[in-house]
């Protein structure tokens, strides 16, 4: 049975006038099946979040070894270049070659420059609000539109 079809059936054990539970047996019965099936739910999180940690800690392993087999692969591709110099190489299962490339290099004072000079060469983030600020504003008095602090409540399962 489901746990609003439990909830269901404790209401209708209630007479809406009166108050009065028509079947005591029934309804500890009934609120019974209501704590185990609230049980059998908090342990089916607890479940799933110790498979969702546990997956977590198997893809933090996975991205370092990715990260060393990336870094491997950069540097035996340096090694490779050294060792090419310039050169092309064809074999049936592999071909290395070299080509002309372009791209752009810029130093820290560029972004200044282009603030005043050339403003149509930068690019900007759209801007997003600090919550802890407006917190720390909204607290300290200062009236803030289209913002406020909600209250709410957290639950937890361990």
């Amino acid at each position: 049975m489901k746990l609003y079809e439990i909830d269901a059936q404790i209401y209708a054990l209630i007479d809406p006038e009166t108050g009065e539970i028509s079947d005591f047996e029934a309804l500890e019965g009934l609120q019974l099946a209501r704590a185990e099936k609230c049980e059998n739910i908090a342990l089916f999180y607890k479940n799933l979040t110790a498979e969702a940690e546990a997956i977590k800690a198997e893809e933090q392993k996975l991205a370092e070894r990715r990260k060393a087999a990336e870094s491997k692969a950069a540097r035996l591709l340096e090694y490779l270049k050294t060792a090419l110099n310039g050169e092309k190489l064809e074999t049936p299962r592999v071909k290395c070659s070299y080509r002309k490339t372009q791209s752009v290099e810029y130093n820290p004072e560029f972004i200044l420059w282009a603030q005043e000079n050339a403003d149509d060469l930068l690019t900007y983030k759209d801007p997003t609000p600090n919550k802890t600020k407006i917190k720390e504003a909204i607290k300290s008095g200062r009236e803030i539109k289209y913002a406020a602090i909600v209250d709410g409540e957290s639950f937890s399962v361990k």
